[in-house]
């Protein structure tokens, strides 16, 4: 198995007061070379914005300090003059808060999964498919973030936002607390949980009962025995401990799902174009969803290791199980499912589904080689000058 080299992130956890959101003062402040490794482009006008970030995920996790990092781009390019408070851990709004907080002005931009929404964005869903070929965060990335170029409907879904970045995470295994699955009967009527539409049709077609519940309840719910495992990716389970309460962990990737930075449109709109365009370099330009793909995509060592370090048995699956995961009718079932899905929902579902898979065949060749590397955070050089996505 490959080692994780290192985790090089220098990120300033906020614990102070919240700040309103998007407020902004007088500050007289001189302009002055980036500390991002760039000349600053940014005319400083006396003005400071503050801008409140709200995230589910615990303020150790990972995703927190993904975001916390880029962010921090932005506050160093700026000088100073865009900060930021976050508020991580579900400490201002929950899971299924958070997008409606933004798109209102309660804060100002979030963290979030389109799994926690099940349903509210069909079309990005599609990364969420077992079986649609991506195997990778980086290649999720990727695929989503053309996909929104690409297909007007897919954009439209976040019409009442600024999108900062839309990335794929890392892949999801099935733990259970204390059955070990090895053969396709062992799946038969486990209460598996699982996050929005596309993994409960797979999850019911592999003979399992799809459980749908946000991840900060499935802790109690698997020490409780009121679940008998789970499909959560491998930065949930170190990111909510969930670890702890299982003991096997079947490593498949079964799904993924799309994750997205969101920000108020006014707040962003009340920016000066020069600030503005401190937050595309790092955003638009593809930067930090490339950026997250590599973090979640090193998710499955670190974490496996962890998980090993409280004596969670990770295993592969035998031949026959594998075959039945990955079986035709498994895969018709949940493809024709996901169809149905987007018809429901007034889209005409075949003709989305193929677009969204040729750009998945565009891609593979970029991404195929993802698991040959060694991942190293300090590789990501911070300034992005220059920098272009391979989308």
């Amino acid at each position: 198995m490959k080692k994780i080299i290192a985790i090089v992130l220098s990120v300033v956890m906020c614990a102070g007061l919240l700040a309103a959101c998007g407020s902004s003062s007088n500050d007289t402040t001189k302009s002055s070379d980036s500390a991002a490794g760039t000349t600053a482009s940014v005319e400083n006008t006396g003005k400071t914005y503050n801008f409140v970030v709200v995230n589910h995920d615990s303020q150790s996790s990972m995703g927190e300090k993904w975001l916390e990092t880029v962010l921090g781009y932005v506050e160093e390019e700026t000088n100073g003059q865009v900060t930021f408070t976050y508020n991580p851990g579900g400490s201002l709004f929950g899971a299924t808060e958070t997008i409606d907080a933004v798109a209102s002005g309660s804060a100002d931009i979030c963290w979030a999964t389109t799994g926690t929404y099940g349903g509210r964005f069909p079309l990005s869903e599609f990364i969420n498919l077992p079986g649609n070929g991506i195997d990778s965060a980086q290649f999720a990335s990727a695929v989503i973030n053309t996909m929104a170029k690409e297909i007007p409907e897919v954009a439209a879904e976040y019409d009442g936002w600024k999108v900062l970045a839309l990335h794929g995470t890392s892949l999801s295994p099935i733990c259970t607390v204390s059955k070990k699955i090895e053969s396709p009967s062992d799946l038969s009527g486990l209460r598996l949980r699982v996050a929005g539409t596309i993994p409960t049709i797979y999850v019911n077609a592999i003979g399992a009962t799809a459980t749908g519940m946000p991840t900060s309840e499935v802790y109690d719910n698997l020490s409780k025995n009121a679940l008998d495992g789970m499909c959560n990716d491998w930065h949930n389970i170190d990111c909510f401990n969930l670890y702890e309460p299982v003991n096997y962990c079947l490593d498949v990737g079964i799904n993924m799902t799309t994750s997205m930075v969101l920000m108020n449109e006014d707040a962003y709109n009340s920016l000066p174009s020069d600030l503005q365009a401190v937050f595309d370099k790092y955003f638009e330009s593809g930067y930090a969803a490339e950026m997250a793909g590599y973090y979640w995509d090193s998710c499955r060592y670190w974490v496996a290791d962890e998980m090993r370090d409280n004596k969670v048995e990770i295993y592969d699956p035998t031949d026959e199980l594998n075959d039945f995961l990955w079986s035709d009718e498994v895969m018709d079932t949940t493809v024709a499912g996901y169809i149905d899905f987007l018809n429901t929902k007034g889209y005409d579902g075949q003709a989305i589904y193929d677009k969204c898979m040729a750009i998945v065949d565009r891609f593979a060749d970029n991404y195929a080689h993802v698991w040959d590397s060694e991942f190293n955070y300090a590789d990501w050089n911070k300034s992005a000058e220059g920098y272009q996505a391979i989308y």
